[in-house]
């Protein structure tokens, strides 16, 4: 009666369908997370070429800059001073995806301490909600006796982020 069967039954595309559903449970966040890591590439990119320029700064005058924040902002701006063209890119929102300052603890380079370039992030419309509001950072300690800095480091403040940024 039934020698001639086609087709699937309805227990095989059942299997089918919660396979397909498992494999989008494990695609989906891993794709979420590489945007989000391709998101804050921009900014590491841009704290290390800031970075960089502070180093030369400091080797050339013997002293870091002083704390310096974007065209708007600070009085003195990180193009100015250092010669880099910080990224103006826009979010979905029309406002920028990442506001970059530097801060001096060093007292002018008197003293030894810290020197934050630092990335803010702006709002979930501009960068996604997952990186919206935080901050990402590299810190250099300043050794004013050699006039130089040591120990950079790659800060956060979220655990998520930190794991994301370079080592």
């Amino acid at each position: 009666m039934f020698g001639n069967k086609k087709g699937f039954t309805l227990i095989e595309l059942m299997i089918v369908v919660a396979i397909i559903g498992i494999l989008a449970a494990i695609a989906i966040p891993m794709y979420n997370a590489n945007v989000n890591k391709a998101k804050l590439q921009e900014a590491t990119d841009t704290l290390g070429a800031i970075k960089d320029e502070v180093a030369n700064y400091a080797s050339d005058i013997g002293a870091p800059p002083p704390s310096l924040g974007l065209e708007t902002g600070l009085p003195l701006s990180i193009l100015a001073t250092l010669g880099v063209a910080v990224p103006q890119s826009m979010g979905a929102g029309g406002n920028r995806k990442w506001m970059y300052t530097t801060v001096d603890n060093t007292a002018g380079g008197t003293a030894v301490g810290t020197y934050d370039v630092v990335a803010t992030a702006g709002a979930s419309a501009d960068i996604g909600s997952v990186l919206a509001t935080h901050w990402v950072a590299t810190q250099g300690m300043w050794d004013p006796a050699n006039g130089v800095f040591t120990n950079w480091a790659w800060l956060s403040d979220d655990g998520t982020i930190q794991g994301w940024l370079p080592k």
